[in-house]
Protein backbone atom coordinates (compact mmCIF):
# COMPACT_ATOMS: atom_id res chain seq x y z
CA UNK A 1 0.00 0.00 0.00
CA UNK A 2 1.07 3.60 -0.64
CA UNK A 3 0.13 4.81 2.73
CA UNK A 4 -0.34 8.38 3.44
CA UNK A 5 0.61 10.92 0.17
CA UNK A 6 3.42 13.29 0.79
CA UNK A 7 2.70 16.88 0.46
CA UNK A 8 4.49 19.85 -0.65
CA UNK A 9 7.28 20.98 2.60
CA UNK A 10 7.32 17.65 3.60
CA UNK A 11 11.07 15.21 3.14
CA UNK A 12 11.55 12.26 0.98
CA UNK A 13 15.10 10.61 1.80
CA UNK A 14 15.65 8.85 -1.91
CA UNK A 15 18.82 7.06 -0.63
CA UNK A 16 18.90 5.16 2.57
CA UNK A 17 20.40 1.80 3.81
CA UNK A 18 19.15 -1.32 5.96
CA UNK A 19 21.48 -3.62 7.76
CA UNK A 20 20.54 -5.79 9.61
CA UNK A 21 22.20 -9.93 11.43
CA UNK A 22 18.81 -11.56 9.99
CA UNK A 23 19.34 -9.69 6.39
CA UNK A 24 22.75 -11.45 6.19
CA UNK A 25 21.90 -14.47 8.17
CA UNK A 26 19.65 -15.03 5.17
CA UNK A 27 22.03 -14.63 2.47
CA UNK A 28 24.16 -17.30 4.09
CA UNK A 29 21.37 -19.80 4.81
CA UNK A 30 21.08 -19.71 1.12
CA UNK A 31 24.89 -20.83 0.70
CA UNK A 32 24.76 -16.91 -1.38
CA UNK A 33 28.55 -15.38 -0.68
CA UNK A 34 27.78 -12.47 1.03
CA UNK A 35 30.72 -9.27 -0.32
CA UNK A 36 33.33 -9.39 2.42
CA UNK A 37 32.81 -6.47 4.68
CA UNK A 38 29.13 -7.79 4.68
CA UNK A 39 30.63 -12.05 6.16
CA UNK A 40 32.71 -10.10 8.71
CA UNK A 41 29.82 -8.16 9.80
CA UNK A 42 27.58 -11.49 9.91
CA UNK A 43 30.47 -12.79 12.07
CA UNK A 44 31.59 -10.12 14.71
CA UNK A 45 27.76 -8.83 14.95
CA UNK A 46 29.52 -5.37 13.50
CA UNK A 47 30.18 -3.26 10.40
CA UNK A 48 31.26 -0.43 9.21
CA UNK A 49 34.84 1.80 9.79
CA UNK A 50 33.87 2.32 13.68
CA UNK A 51 32.56 -1.71 14.15
CA UNK A 52 28.88 -0.29 14.96
CA UNK A 53 26.57 -3.05 16.34
CA UNK A 54 24.59 -4.54 13.92
CA UNK A 55 20.78 -4.68 14.85
CA UNK A 56 19.09 -8.14 15.14
CA UNK A 57 15.88 -7.58 14.51
CA UNK A 58 12.74 -10.01 12.94
CA UNK A 59 11.72 -7.82 9.80
CA UNK A 60 8.77 -6.52 11.00
CA UNK A 61 10.11 -5.28 14.43
CA UNK A 62 13.14 -3.42 12.15
CA UNK A 63 10.30 -1.49 10.15
CA UNK A 64 8.85 0.02 12.99
CA UNK A 65 12.27 1.00 14.68
CA UNK A 66 13.25 2.60 11.13
CA UNK A 67 9.80 4.28 11.06
CA UNK A 68 10.22 5.82 14.81
CA UNK A 69 13.75 6.97 13.20
CA UNK A 70 12.33 9.01 10.25
CA UNK A 71 9.65 9.96 12.51
CA UNK A 72 12.91 11.61 15.03
CA UNK A 73 14.25 12.94 11.59
CA UNK A 74 11.36 14.25 10.23
CA UNK A 75 11.66 12.73 7.29
CA UNK A 76 7.85 11.33 5.21
CA UNK A 77 9.58 8.68 3.86
CA UNK A 78 12.53 6.98 2.65
CA UNK A 79 13.70 4.37 0.31
CA UNK A 80 16.04 1.67 0.65
CA UNK A 81 18.95 0.62 -1.30
CA UNK A 82 19.41 -3.23 -1.12
CA UNK A 83 22.60 -4.44 -0.48
CA UNK A 84 21.74 -8.36 -0.63
CA UNK A 85 19.12 -9.92 -3.91
CA UNK A 86 16.26 -11.65 -3.77
CA UNK A 87 16.11 -10.87 -0.32
CA UNK A 88 12.46 -12.18 1.57
CA UNK A 89 13.55 -10.44 4.89
CA UNK A 90 13.44 -6.94 2.79
CA UNK A 91 9.84 -7.91 1.50
CA UNK A 92 8.60 -8.20 4.35
CA UNK A 93 10.46 -5.05 5.72
CA UNK A 94 8.78 -3.02 3.10
CA UNK A 95 5.41 -4.61 3.25
CA UNK A 96 5.54 -3.58 7.69
CA UNK A 97 6.54 -0.44 6.81
CA UNK A 98 3.15 0.19 5.02
CA UNK A 99 4.21 3.07 2.39
CA UNK A 100 6.02 4.56 4.99
CA UNK A 101 9.66 2.62 3.62
CA UNK A 102 9.96 1.62 0.26
CA UNK A 103 13.21 -0.41 -1.38
CA UNK A 104 15.02 -1.00 -4.73
CA UNK A 105 16.23 -4.12 -5.26
CA UNK A 106 19.85 -5.55 -6.34
CA UNK A 107 20.89 -7.51 -8.23
CA UNK A 108 24.00 -8.50 -11.24
CA UNK A 109 22.42 -7.24 -14.40
CA UNK A 110 24.60 -10.12 -16.66
CA UNK A 111 23.16 -13.12 -15.02
CA UNK A 112 21.33 -14.95 -17.53
CA UNK A 113 17.61 -14.50 -15.26
CA UNK A 114 18.24 -11.31 -14.20
CA UNK A 115 14.90 -10.26 -16.24
CA UNK A 116 12.81 -12.74 -14.64
CA UNK A 117 14.20 -11.99 -11.35
CA UNK A 118 13.99 -8.37 -11.83
CA UNK A 119 10.05 -8.85 -12.85
CA UNK A 120 9.02 -11.26 -10.03
CA UNK A 121 10.80 -8.46 -7.67
CA UNK A 122 8.75 -5.29 -9.19
CA UNK A 123 5.67 -7.96 -8.53
CA UNK A 124 6.88 -8.05 -4.79
CA UNK A 125 6.67 -4.32 -4.36
CA UNK A 126 9.94 -2.85 -5.21
CA UNK A 127 10.23 0.13 -6.58
CA UNK A 128 12.87 -0.16 -9.05
CA UNK A 129 16.53 -1.60 -8.63
CA UNK A 130 20.05 -0.39 -7.42
CA UNK A 131 22.90 -1.34 -9.41
CA UNK A 132 26.14 -1.29 -8.04
CA UNK A 133 28.91 -1.72 -11.03
CA UNK A 134 32.11 -0.59 -8.76
CA UNK A 135 31.28 -2.99 -6.05
CA UNK A 136 30.09 -6.04 -8.00
CA UNK A 137 32.51 -5.15 -11.16
CA UNK A 138 29.96 -5.32 -14.34
CA UNK A 139 30.15 -2.64 -17.26
CA UNK A 140 26.45 -1.93 -17.74
CA UNK A 141 27.01 -1.32 -21.42
CA UNK A 142 27.71 -5.54 -21.82
CA UNK A 143 25.60 -6.94 -24.12
CA UNK A 144 25.06 -9.76 -21.58
CA UNK A 145 22.92 -6.93 -19.71
CA UNK A 146 20.84 -6.33 -22.92
CA UNK A 147 18.01 -8.22 -21.98
CA UNK A 148 17.79 -6.60 -18.42
CA UNK A 149 17.45 -3.67 -19.17
CA UNK A 150 14.29 -4.37 -21.93
CA UNK A 151 12.64 -6.16 -19.08
CA UNK A 152 13.09 -2.82 -16.83
CA UNK A 153 12.36 -1.03 -20.32
CA UNK A 154 9.03 -2.89 -20.53
CA UNK A 155 8.30 -2.41 -16.51
CA UNK A 156 8.89 1.43 -16.33
CA UNK A 157 11.78 0.44 -13.86
CA UNK A 158 13.65 3.09 -11.94
CA UNK A 159 17.08 2.71 -11.16
CA UNK A 160 19.47 4.16 -8.82
CA UNK A 161 23.31 3.05 -9.84
CA UNK A 162 26.40 4.09 -7.82
CA UNK A 163 29.19 4.69 -9.26
CA UNK A 164 32.88 6.60 -8.53
CA UNK A 165 34.49 5.92 -5.58
CA UNK A 166 32.72 3.53 -3.10
CA UNK A 167 34.00 2.56 0.90
CA UNK A 168 33.90 -1.21 -0.02
CA UNK A 169 37.10 -2.59 -0.40
CA UNK A 170 36.00 -4.64 -3.50
CA UNK A 171 35.57 -1.81 -5.20
CA UNK A 172 37.15 -1.42 -8.68
CA UNK A 173 37.79 1.75 -10.42
CA UNK A 174 37.91 0.29 -13.67
CA UNK A 175 34.01 0.06 -13.12
CA UNK A 176 33.49 3.82 -11.78
CA UNK A 177 32.87 6.00 -14.84
CA UNK A 178 29.37 6.77 -15.65
CA UNK A 179 30.21 7.38 -19.09
CA UNK A 180 29.65 3.71 -19.46
CA UNK A 181 25.86 4.04 -19.25
CA UNK A 182 25.99 6.85 -22.07
CA UNK A 183 24.78 3.23 -24.77
CA UNK A 184 22.29 2.36 -22.32
CA UNK A 185 20.54 5.42 -20.99
CA UNK A 186 20.48 6.15 -25.19
CA UNK A 187 18.94 3.09 -26.23
CA UNK A 188 16.48 2.68 -23.30
CA UNK A 189 14.57 5.95 -22.76
CA UNK A 190 11.97 4.97 -20.76
CA UNK A 191 14.67 3.93 -17.91
CA UNK A 192 14.79 6.95 -15.44
CA UNK A 193 18.60 6.40 -14.38
CA UNK A 194 19.71 7.94 -10.80
CA UNK A 195 23.33 8.41 -10.58
CA UNK A 196 24.15 8.43 -6.65
CA UNK A 197 26.55 11.04 -4.47
CA UNK A 198 26.84 13.75 -7.13
CA UNK A 199 28.50 10.48 -9.12
CA UNK A 200 30.74 10.39 -6.06
CA UNK A 201 34.05 11.77 -7.49
CA UNK A 202 32.50 11.71 -11.27
CA UNK A 203 30.96 14.76 -11.71
CA UNK A 204 32.01 15.75 -14.79
CA UNK A 205 31.62 13.01 -16.48
CA UNK A 206 28.01 12.92 -14.63
CA UNK A 207 27.24 16.07 -15.90
CA UNK A 208 28.20 15.33 -19.45
CA UNK A 209 26.20 11.77 -19.26
CA UNK A 210 23.17 14.01 -18.02
CA UNK A 211 23.69 16.83 -20.88
CA UNK A 212 23.11 14.29 -23.56
CA UNK A 213 20.46 11.73 -21.77
CA UNK A 214 17.85 13.14 -20.42
CA UNK A 215 16.77 10.36 -18.32
CA UNK A 216 19.75 11.21 -16.30
CA UNK A 217 19.90 12.25 -12.60
CA UNK A 218 21.62 12.54 -9.47
CA UNK A 219 20.90 11.72 -5.99
CA UNK A 220 23.05 14.47 -3.22
CA UNK A 221 23.34 11.35 -0.66
CA UNK A 222 26.28 10.62 1.70
CA UNK A 223 28.95 13.15 3.12
CA UNK A 224 30.36 13.51 -0.44
CA UNK A 225 33.52 13.60 0.71
CA UNK A 226 35.10 12.75 -2.47
CA UNK A 227 35.12 16.46 -2.76
CA UNK A 228 37.98 16.63 -0.46
CA UNK A 229 39.78 14.67 -3.21
CA UNK A 230 38.17 16.41 -6.36
CA UNK A 231 40.97 18.56 -8.56
CA UNK A 232 37.97 21.13 -9.09
CA UNK A 233 38.44 22.50 -5.62
CA UNK A 234 34.25 22.64 -5.39
CA UNK A 235 32.20 23.40 -2.10
CA UNK A 236 29.00 21.08 -1.38
CA UNK A 237 27.30 24.41 -2.36
CA UNK A 238 29.28 24.48 -5.81
CA UNK A 239 28.29 20.98 -6.93
CA UNK A 240 24.35 21.82 -6.06
CA UNK A 241 25.04 24.64 -8.12
CA UNK A 242 26.51 22.88 -11.04
CA UNK A 243 24.21 20.17 -11.24
CA UNK A 244 21.14 22.84 -10.88
CA UNK A 245 22.81 24.20 -14.11
CA UNK A 246 22.92 20.94 -15.99
CA UNK A 247 20.09 19.41 -15.18
CA UNK A 248 17.19 21.59 -13.63
CA UNK A 249 16.08 21.10 -10.39
CA UNK A 250 13.46 17.86 -11.66
CA UNK A 251 16.32 15.79 -12.12
CA UNK A 252 18.16 16.36 -8.74
CA UNK A 253 17.25 13.79 -5.13
CA UNK A 254 18.20 14.47 -2.11
CA UNK A 255 19.25 11.66 0.26
CA UNK A 256 21.37 10.80 3.20
CA UNK A 257 23.11 7.33 2.70
CA UNK A 258 21.97 6.70 6.67
CA UNK A 259 22.26 3.35 7.40
CA UNK A 260 20.91 1.20 10.64
CA UNK A 261 24.26 0.79 12.42
CA UNK A 262 24.78 4.48 13.43
CA UNK A 263 21.95 7.38 13.82
CA UNK A 264 20.13 8.90 10.98
CA UNK A 265 22.60 11.76 9.53
CA UNK A 266 20.22 14.27 10.78
CA UNK A 267 23.86 16.57 10.23
CA UNK A 268 23.61 15.96 6.16
CA UNK A 269 19.68 16.46 5.70
CA UNK A 270 20.43 20.20 7.50
CA UNK A 271 23.79 21.24 5.81
CA UNK A 272 21.70 20.29 2.51
CA UNK A 273 18.41 21.94 3.27
CA UNK A 274 20.55 24.82 4.65
CA UNK A 275 22.38 24.47 1.05
CA UNK A 276 19.55 24.94 -0.84
CA UNK A 277 17.93 28.10 1.14
CA UNK A 278 21.60 30.01 0.88
CA UNK A 279 21.90 29.53 -3.06
CA UNK A 280 18.59 31.18 -3.88
CA UNK A 281 16.15 28.26 -4.62
CA UNK A 282 12.55 29.05 -4.58
CA UNK A 283 10.33 26.93 -2.44
CA UNK A 284 8.89 24.90 -5.42
CA UNK A 285 12.54 24.45 -6.59
CA UNK A 286 13.22 23.27 -2.84
CA UNK A 287 10.38 20.86 -2.74
CA UNK A 288 11.04 18.99 -6.39
CA UNK A 289 14.53 18.40 -4.98
CA UNK A 290 13.47 17.39 -1.49
CA UNK A 291 10.48 15.07 -1.82
CA UNK A 292 9.03 15.62 -5.38
CA UNK A 293 11.03 14.31 -7.82
CA UNK A 294 11.85 11.14 -5.69
CA UNK A 295 7.93 10.38 -5.29
CA UNK A 296 7.71 10.93 -8.92
CA UNK A 297 10.48 9.18 -9.87
CA UNK A 298 9.41 6.15 -7.35
CA UNK A 299 5.79 6.69 -7.79
CA UNK A 300 5.90 6.52 -3.90
CA UNK A 301 2.35 8.29 -3.36
CA UNK A 302 0.45 5.83 -5.81
CA UNK A 303 -2.16 3.89 -4.32
CA UNK A 304 -1.83 -0.29 -4.24
CA UNK A 305 2.03 0.92 -4.54
CA UNK A 306 3.98 -1.61 -1.37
Amino acid sequence: MAGRATVPGEIVDAHVHLFARGLFEEQAERGRALPPALARALETGRLGRRGEPLPDLPPEEMAAWYERRLDEAGIAKAVVMSVVEDSEYTRRFVRAAEGRLYALTTLDPTRPDAAELLEREIEAGFRGVKLLPVNRRFYLSDPACRPFFEKAAELGCPMTVHYGVTVGPSGDLRYADPTDLSPVARDFPEITFVIAHFGAGYLSETLRLAYQCDNVCVDSSGTNNWIDYDPHGYTLAQVFERALLALGPERVLFGTDSGTTAPYRHWIAYQQRRILEEIGLGERERDLILRGNAVRIFRLDEEGAS
